[in-house]
């Protein structure tokens, strides 16, 4: 898979493998515009490193760009190990919730993994999204959920781990070595077309591929906005929303046989 595109206009910040990198657990990648969130940057200085193995280490960098898909693809070219984490430059997150999801990760080997995250704008939907077809059709959002891990068809990209055999299952073949990566234009595995986002478009080649997705909803990450955005902010909006807005949720969410929060459910999860 080439790339059609130039990346020159890239700048990659951070520490690498250098030839062997069997002693690497895997890449964080932070793309960013103009600068890293002053709350992210905290996230990451004061984050808990000790379930990393010892002797062992974590590749991590900051892409500064302004085409997000490019900078996804260029982490992908240069992730060391056998994951890559993508953590976006305005989540804010607890000190144990890297580890927490590399190890649920790791607990039912999931080829994508991903964290609880909201959109930082009403209607502040969780990032669990059900697609109406096996293949084709709009994407809704799962608004409850019973189990603490969830399969989901796409998650965003905000604050998700992706097994290096994801992008082997999409490319169709094995992945080059770090040394020979870096010669190379980077692969396209992210990329912006019709009415999808790099992120959801993503999810669809990789479940077309044969990977499945989880999101662990105990990982709760909050998306830095005006007020951090959380699940409460998404029940609370539900809970006032206009019956109208109501109604018709309910009305597409049974035609896809998904759940629809009532008032009694929204209070037990508020408390």
């Amino acid at each position: 898979m080439k790339s059609q595109v130039d990346f020159a206009d890239l700048k990659l910040l951070g520490t690498f493998p250098s030839g062997d990198d069997r002693d690497c657990v895997g890449t964080i990648a932070t793309p960013v515009r103009d600068h890293l969130n002053t709350a992210t940057a905290t996230a990451l200085v004061h984050n808990d490193w000790t379930w990393i193995p010892p002797g062992r280490y974590i590749s991590r960098s900051i892409i500064q760009g302004n085409i997000l898909p490019l900078q996804r693809n260029a982490a992908v070219q240069r992730m060391g190990g056998d994951w890559l984490m993508f953590i976006d430059d305005d989540m804010i997150w607890q000190p144990d919730m890297i580890g927490r999801l590399v190890a649920s990760r790791e607990e039912v080997d999931a080829d994508i993994m991903g964290g609880l995250c909201f959109r930082r704008s009403a209607p502040y939907q969780p990032t669990l999204f059900m697609r109406e077809g096996p293949t084709s059709g709009a994407y809704n959002y799962l608004e409850d959920w019973d189990t603490d891990v969830v399969e989901v068809d796409a998650t965003g990209m905000a604050f998700v781990i992706i097994h290096k055999r994801v992008f082997e299952m999409i490319a169709g073949g094995p992945m080059p070595p770090y040394d020979v990566r870096t010669q190379m234009n980077p692969p396209e595995f992210f990329r912006w077309t019709g009415m999808f986002g790099e992120d959801l478009q993503f999810c669809q080649d990789a479940k077309a591929a044969g990977a499945r997705i989880f999101v662990d909803t105990r990982v709760q990450i909050g998306h830095v906005s005006e007020v951090e955005i959380r699940h409460e902010h998404f029940l609370r909006e539900v809970l006032h929303r206009d019956p109208e807005v109501s109604a018709e949720r309910k009305r597409v969410n049974d035609e896809m046989g998904l759940p629809t929060l009532s008032r009694q459910r929204i209070e037990e999860l508020l408390g």
